[in-house]
């Protein structure tokens, strides 16, 4: 169960909307099926790194102009903030919004839904996902029954904030992937990609002991096996694993070093994520021992 100390032990400036909300949310969690220390950790591992240990509410947007061009500067983000520019919006949070959310950067803005002047800054990051954009909160909003276009701050209520991300969550049918101990496939389903994994992987590190009683335990452990992890470990296996993994369908550190070490060798990206592209590299390495 998801208590108020074990959120306060893992971020002590946690915010006290947040707090509310899993608090009072154990019966939204259950009707979601969020009924084990798994499928809760994941999400937790989820909403702690994007609020940043349930400490950010809306996005400050309150930066200095070294930051600004290290989030929005070019190469770095459409908006391609450029030094002149940025010492101008430093400290000036609702038109640093509007440049890099909203009208200031017409392909974002359109991206976003952020079709009227101030959408930017009023539609900026906010809630357990960090929700941005008019086109988001009213998605979000028709999805939990909760206008949240037109109150956007509404998000951070504790009796609605929890239902955006087990929307979400539902939808993507993570619940599946938190059973398997697939945090790569839930990074990806949530981001479109793997940005964030190393945070997640950290906060689930954390967060999973203490909702087992247990110091010792580990998520990996505990997750149901998968048929194309134990295929995983058995080509790594063939293609000369040193230690040799043991083939339980579970994708722990051993098997995920083995394939960093097979992406070093094959010139890949070593992130240790089994992605199509390493997978077809491995399968094409077997054909040829073949």
């Amino acid at each position: 169960m998801i208590t108020r100390s074990i959120l306060l032990s893992l971020s002590r400036r946690a915010d006290s909307r947040y707090l509310d909300a899993f608090e009072q949310g154990e019966a939204l969690l259950q009707k979601y099926g969020l009924r084990t220390p798994l499928r809760q950790a994941h999400l937790l591992a989820r909403v702690f790194h994007e609020t940043g240990g349930l400490t950010i509410g809306f996005e400050n947007m309150n930066y200095r102009a070294p930051r600004i061009l290290e989030v929005f500067g070019v190469g770095r983000h459409s908006a391609a903030v450029r030094p002149a520019e940025a010492e101008m919006l430093a400290g000036h949070p609702e038109e640093l919004a509007e440049r890099v959310y909203g009208l200031g950067n017409p392909r974002k803005a359109q991206e976003l839904g952020n079709t009227r002047p101030g959408d930017g800054f009023r539609y900026r990051g906010g809630g357990l996902l960090q929700t941005t954009g008019r086109g988001a909160y009213r998605a979000r909003g028709k999805e939990i029954g909760v206008n949240l276009e037109a109150k956007p701050e509404r998000i951070l209520d504790p009796d609605v904030a929890l239902l955006p991300a087990l929307g979400e969550w539902s939808a993507g049918k993570l619940n599946d992937a938190a059973d398997r101990g697939d945090i790569a496939l839930i990074t990806r389903v949530i981001n479109g990609g793997y940005n964030g994994l190393e945070s997640r992987k950290a906060w689930f590190a954390r967060i999973y002991p203490l909702l087992t009683g247990d110091a010792t335990s580990q998520g990996w452990r505990d997750a149901e096996p998968m048929d194309d992890v134990r295929e995983l470990q058995q080509a790594l296996n063939q293609l000369g694993a040193d230690p040799a993994l043991t083939v339980d369908g579970r994708y722990g550190p051993a098997t995920e070093a083995a394939v960093k070490v097979f992406q070093r060798s094959q010139k890949l990206k070593a992130d240790g994520i089994a992605g199509p592209a390493t997978r077809a590299v491995i399968a094409l390495r077997l054909a040829t021992l073949r």
